[in-house]
């Protein structure tokens, strides 16, 4: 009976390493899987954020480009009204709409 008690105590031991071991494994690939997925969240995050930069430095060329047309405007219709055109109070207008 001692020795049946030994070989089930061994039996018991042998099964609770291997599901010890199997955990293991198991947690192991879990957080391989988990540092995967955090690499590919780090890289989309970087990825939109220089997405994001590239468009603000688009659209602040693209200002800059109108805040320009702006001025030309701004100086064509001051010619303009200097030249003492008929159509001064048209001038007016356009020169109220491009001030807004």
């Amino acid at each position: 009976m001692s020795h049946d008690m030994d070989y089930i105590s061994q039996a018991i031991n042998k099964k609770k390493k291997e599901l010890e071991d199997q955990a293991r494994i198991e947690i192991s690939m879990e957080k391989l899987k988990l540092a995967k997925e955090q690499r590919c969240i780090l890289q989309s995050q970087k990825d939109i954020i220089q997405n994001t930069r590239n468009a603000m430095k688009e659209v602040q060329v693209d200002r800059d480009l109108l805040k320009e047309e702006k001025k030309k405007l701004e100086y064509l219709i001051a010619d303009l009204l200097k030249a003492g055109h008929d159509g001064k109070d048209k001038l007016e207008r356009i020169k109220a709409i491009v001030d807004e």
